[in-house]
């Protein structure tokens, strides 16, 4: 099978199209290409400004040409360079460390040295990783749906932060084996104010209706959108888009990052209940002092005022 790589022209018109807002199957038509080579390419190079996603054709053709240097054909002919990095993880470097230390050799990104370590081209024994967290991970095991909006279709304004009343949402879960209990977490991206529900189960009901409650007593204008990822305990969203009269949107697989807001804030929360921890335990008198704990603190992101004192200003402008 012959395949031809994007062009750099092909890529300059892919922005233009990117930026007018097309499908990925629209742009694919217009510049004669399978769906799935503009989908590959958009989220392999997209660059990150500010969570803004941005998509730079001259960066992408730079990675691109950065990448078929190592392509399997050649990048092991130089084994001087291989032998550095093996040396390197022997005296308890790490990937990252071995990549952004300059040398007199060209390193591959962090990236290529984890593939290529997993991969046997270094041999190399994986306890050389010092972090053991940063070995690959399982696969997700929860189950998974495809209905609902995309994240791809909400306002790219949400990725500023300017706007009060867009909400992410997640799960903090038991320690396996101990307990079905978990907390259904709420973060307001603006003024990061952060909240928790002590649900008995995650099921697509309970989820449901714990964001619902949690959420209803606010003005319309607090409660515009809401992103979860697509476990299927947010398998009910249209239930929470009819009762508060808002739009759902799905992050996209393996992207934590659109909704960094509240994966960052559920790790607050495990400082109060590390993992392993039976949530069915947790009281509800002792879950909401932690979590005023949580919104009380300055934030030097929002030049250190309190979260909930931002979000308090808010929700009296909505109610003006």
């Amino acid at each position: 099978m012959n395949y031809k790589h994007l062009t750099i022209e092909e890529r300059c018109c892919l922005r233009e199209y990117y930026k007018k807002g097309y499908s990925y199957r629209k742009i694919a038509e217009l510049l004669g290409r399978n769906v799935s080579t503009i989908s590959r390419e958009l989220n392999r190079n997209f660059t990150h400004m500010y969570d803004i996603p941005t998509y730079y054709p001259h960066t992408a053709q730079k990675k691109y040409l950065l990448r078929r240097s190592y392509c399997h054909r050649g990048m092991f002919q130089d084994e001087k360079k291989l032998e550095y990095i093996k040396d390197k993880l022997k005296e308890t470097w790490s990937p990252e460390q071995i990549a952004s230390t300059p040398c007199e050799m060209e390193m591959p990104s962090t990236r290529t040295i984890y593939r290529w370590i997993y991969e046997k081209y270094i041999d190399v024994n994986l306890k050389v990783l010092r972090r053991k967290g940063k070995s690959r991970g399982k696969k997700e095991t929860r189950g998974k749906f495809n209905l609902g909006k995309s994240i791809r279709k909400r306002d790219k304004s949400v990725y500023k932060r300017l706007e009060f009343g867009h909400w992410e949402a997640d799960t903090v879960v038991s320690g396996r084996g101990k307990s079905k209990a978990c907390f259904a977490t709420l973060a307001e991206r603006m003024t990061r104010f952060y909240i928790a529900i002590k649900m008995p189960n995650r099921n697509a009901d309970t989820m449901a209706r714990a964001i619902v409650s949690a959420l209803k007593e606010l003005p319309p204008q607090a409660v515009k959108s809401i992103t979860c990822d697509r476990g299927t305990e947010f398998a009910n969203w249209s239930f929470i888009e009819e009762q508060l009269n808002c739009d759902v949107f799905f992050a996209d697989p393996y992207c934590a990052w659109q909704k960094g807001t509240n994966e960052n804030l559920n790790g607050l929360l495990r400082e109060f209940y590390p993992k392993g921890r039976n949530l069915s335990r947790v009281s509800p008198t002792t879950l909401k002092k932690n979590l005023a704990l949580i919104n009380a603190r300055p934030k030097k992101v929002l030049g250190f005022k309190k979260t909930v004192d931002l979000f308090e200003l808010n929700l009296k402008k909505c109610c003006t």
